[in-house]
């Protein structure tokens, strides 16, 4: 007996695992009352709405075999991220307790699920699905996973495609035996997919956030399963979108469909608003804002776009001739912009433009590529200039009352004459409304 003795004595902890003894035994107490006695809320904000409290039982994972794939696609428990707000993801030491979360990351490893994030609020769940219906895809989504409002809507929902079983994507680059062409045909389908759901207000920056969803297995979201039989591959999909789809692009075409406006107009208010937001961020940098500082230090990036919205919607509104355009347009640039902006990059000469043409050239290799896309920026920004320098010359005239010719404003101006008629149909309806004229 006292050989059995000395046994058990030899096996308790020593003193220096005392603390990882007593965090195994509090996790597996955890995870006993979270299967028992189900999952509890106490009231909390999450996504920037209160949730009153509440108490569910099961796991959702049980209730259909496209959530279950949710877990297989999430990493294993030592490198799974999650958290209780899409900014700041934490690892836990339980996977079943850290799939209760709001938000999780995805498998980056192995990638075998798209994500799109659809940036509006839709009237029904039955609504949504009918616009879905209409949009040229090989099948429905799998899972849509979103805020369910008290009144029925469905506040700015996830789509959720999978692939196959068994066809998930081996994401490396640094590792040579990974497939580059695979890769790129995976970054592809995602971004011609994104591109399809642009009608319904997708937002492209997401794409820079891959593999980060909304959780449908957490009890803090609604969500449906409509689609539990097609699963198409990625040759499959390169079959039905357009794997060539810049992200630019898409976001230009994301802020003209979100705003309603036509594209040419659009794309110069995009130009000139993406000025305005660059530049404020570069002095909000160097005058170390307070909100500015605390959302780069706490990565808060809503809050951030929230306060270059705050900042600028005034004057966006006042150079639009329909406001509510400029703002949807602002919206978007801000939303971008914040996401995307590196502050350890900003210019020390800030009569440089540097930064400003940062999200354009993101991903896009070769110096002449970049150079090419930097000089179309500069041309855009140009005429953006040209236009207001007209705008303000030409309403000047006008509480002047003076002729309003070409000559006119291009001597107000100090513009040429050459410049005046380029860009004259910029200003007409200004014309036409100051002047009286139908």
């Amino acid at each position: 007996m006292s050989g059995i003795r000395e046994r058990r004595l030899s096996a308790a902890p020593r003193d220096g695992d005392t603390f990882f003894a007593d965090r195994v035994l509090s996790r597996r107490d955890l995870v006993h009352r979270r299967l028992t006695d189900g999952f509890q809320c106490f009231g909390e904000e999450i996504g920037g709405r209160y949730r009153t409290p509440f108490k569910e039982f099961g796991l959702r994972s049980d209730q259909s075999h496209v959530l279950r794939r949710i877990v297989q696609l999430t990493p294993r428990t030592s490198r799974l991220m999650s958290g209780r707000t899409k900014d700041i993801m934490t690892k836990g030491d339980s996977k079943l307790l850290s799939l209760d979360n709001p938000w999780i990351v995805m498998n980056g490893k192995v990638r075998g699920v798209f994500r799109i994030d659809l940036d509006v609020t839709f009237p029904s769940w039955d609504a949504l699905r009918y616009e879905i219906e209409q949009l040229r895809l090989p099948c429905l989504p799998h899972i849509i996973v979103a805020f369910e409002l008290p009144d029925g809507r469905i506040e700015r929902p996830h789509v959720i495609y999978l692939l196959p079983y068994q066809s998930s994507v081996w994401f490396d680059p640094s590792d040579p035996r990974c497939r580059r062409d695979i890769m790129s045909l995976w970054r592809g389908v995602h971004a011609g997919i994104t591109k399809e759901f642009l009608p319904l207000g997708a937002d492209p920056g997401a794409l820079s956030n891959a593999m980060r969803i909304k959780n449908p297995l957490s009890f803090f979201w609604s969500y449906r399963t409509w689609n539990e039989t097609i699963f198409p591959d990625l040759s499959e999909w390169a079959g039905w979108v357009d794997t060539t789809t810049s992200r630019t692009t898409m976001i230009r075409e994301s802020a003209a469909a979100l705003s309603g406006m036509e594209r040419k107009a659009s794309n110069i208010l995009f130009t000139t608003l993406q000025e305005w937001v660059f530049a404020l961020l570069r002095d909000l940098h160097n005058q170390g804002d307070q909100i500015y500082v605390l959302s780069i230090a706490s990565k808060d990036r809503d809050r951030l776009a929230e306060k270059l919205f705050n900042t600028l919607v005034g004057r966006a509104s006042q150079v639009a001739d329909n406001p509510k355009q400029a703002q949807a347009i602002l919206y978007r640039v801000t939303t971008y912009a914040a996401d995307h902006w590196n502050a350890s990059r900003v210019a020390r000469d800030a009569s440089k433009d540097r930064g400003a043409c940062t999200p354009d050239v993101d991903g896009v290799a070769g110096t002449a590529s970049r150079q090419a896309i930097g000089g179309r920026y500069a041309a855009a920004l140009r005429a953006s200039r040209a236009v207001e320098t007209l705008r303000s010359a030409v309403q000047t005239a006008l509480a002047e009352g003076a002729p309003i010719t070409k000559s006119e404003i291009a001597r107000r101006s100090g513009l040429s004459r050459p410049t005046v008629l380029k860009h004259w149909a910029a200003v007409e309806s200004l014309i036409k409304a100051g002047t009286g004229e139908v």
